[in-house]
């Protein structure tokens, strides 16, 4: 009898262990990953600046995916991989003041998914509103007349709700916000100004109502004074030095036209278009000769072939290019700057569309025989504006 029972008790065992072990399998197999440590802490206030939303992830089995959302967007964090089974998740963003909710998904290479929910109050960005572009630039020396006062404002995370600008301590213009985050605001007020010294005060307000000020001044001096800037009303932009002086010193509103654009940065160059040039400053270049004139005639028309050799009849003859110039052009390139102006020339002269024209290096001359015998009798086409409304 006791023999009878031993093969039974040792069944019955196999039986229990295999039980266990299934249960053990089916248990496993039902375990979701774990999330641990959530960051910040569920009903928590963060600190002014960046926040930080974390948590821990792990995994009975191998991790596949995490899926991040907050306040219901859908987010990229970063997942630092412990192992397979162990991630550390975590996103960065700069949140308005406010209750903010998470969901935080882990998903396992199972399929099994385990969905957790917090939520905490950030106390907004730690930067205050930052202001750009302020005109005229601080500092510089404006003749008397009419001036553009003006400046742009941003907040970096939030909207913004108004820009005030006040000169020498009266309310020049007040801009309310209708800017997103990172969006511009500007206020910009025109006025006809004496010669004294200036002081434009900013005042610019977030949608939390945190507050940011900014100063600079700028002087406009007495006729005959040397003033180093320039505001063009007919097309409300600036001229700052050197371009300025170089516009005035070398034909003016005549040669050059009126500015189209303002100042700007390309590569290593400051430019700016002009109706019928494109001013380049070199910095490589002696102070003198830093200004350039584009190449704005080689840059919309290609050079005729050149003549066998000088015509002679009183025309000046180029080498360089093969090709002469003569008559009211010959007149106009010499009295206006010649070469270091214009250029060599590209063309004779030629008929386009009507006109007897001639295309030099930074220029295209047209001439206009019912202005004969008067200063209009030659003039320069546009080609800034041409070329700058072809490529922008």
């Amino acid at each position: 009898m006791g023999r009878g029972f031993a093969p039974l008790k040792f069944v019955l065992g196999c039986l229990a262990v295999a039980t266990l072990v299934v249960l053990g399998f089916l248990i496993v197999q039902g375990v979701k990953p774990t999330i641990k440590n959530p960051q910040p802490l569920n009903g928590s206030t963060t600190p002014q600046g960046v926040v930080t939303v974390s948590a821990e992830v792990l995994g009975e089995t191998n991790l596949k995916e995490v899926r991040l959302t907050v306040d219901g967007k859908a987010v990229q964090p970063v997942i630092n991989s412990l192992n397979e089974r162990h991630w550390q998740v975590r996103y960065d963003a700069a949140l308005p003041k406010g209750l903010h909710e998470v969901e935080l998904i882990a998903i396992d290479t199972r399929g099994r998914e385990q969905p957790y929910h917090w939520q905490f109050t950030a106390s907004g960005p730690a930067n205050l509103p930052k202001f750009a572009n302020p005109l005229p630039h601080s500092d510089v020396r404006l003749p008397a007349g009419d001036v553009l006062i003006s400046l742009a404002a941003f907040s970096e995370s939030l909207p913004l709700n108004s820009l005030q600008l006040t000169l020498n301590g009266v309310t020049l213009v007040t801009q309310q916000g209708t800017s997103g985050a990172n969006e511009r605001t500007i206020a910009s007020a025109r006025r006809k100004l004496d010669p004294a010294a200036y002081v434009v005060d900013a005042v610019a307000t977030d949608a939390d109502g945190t507050v940011a000020h900014y100063q600079w001044k700028f002087t406009v001096v007495s006729p005959g004074q040397t003033a180093d800037a320039r505001f063009f009303p007919e097309t409300s932009l600036y001229v700052f030095a050197p371009f300025a002086e170089y516009w005035a010193s070398n034909g003016g509103l005549a040669v050059f036209g009126l500015p189209i654009t303002p100042d700007f940065e390309q590569g290593p160059l400051t430019v700016q278009w002009f109706e019928r040039a494109r001013f380049e400053k070199h910095p490589e270049l002696p102070a003198g000769q830093q200004v350039q004139l584009g190449r704005l005639g080689a840059e919309a028309h290609k050079a005729d072939p050149p003549l066998p050799g000088d015509p002679g009849n009183g025309r000046q003859f180029f080498p360089q290019t093969g090709h002469s110039i003569g008559g009211p052009f010959l007149d106009f390139w010499q009295r206006n700057g010649g070469l270091a102006l214009f250029g060599l020339p590209l063309t004779e002269e030629v008929k386009e569309n009507g006109l007897t024209v001639q295309w030099f290096e930074r220029a295209r001359f047209e001439y206009h025989p019912e202005n004969a015998g008067t200063p209009n009798a030659v003039e320069l086409t546009q080609l800034g504006r041409q070329l700058w409304q072809q490529h922008h």
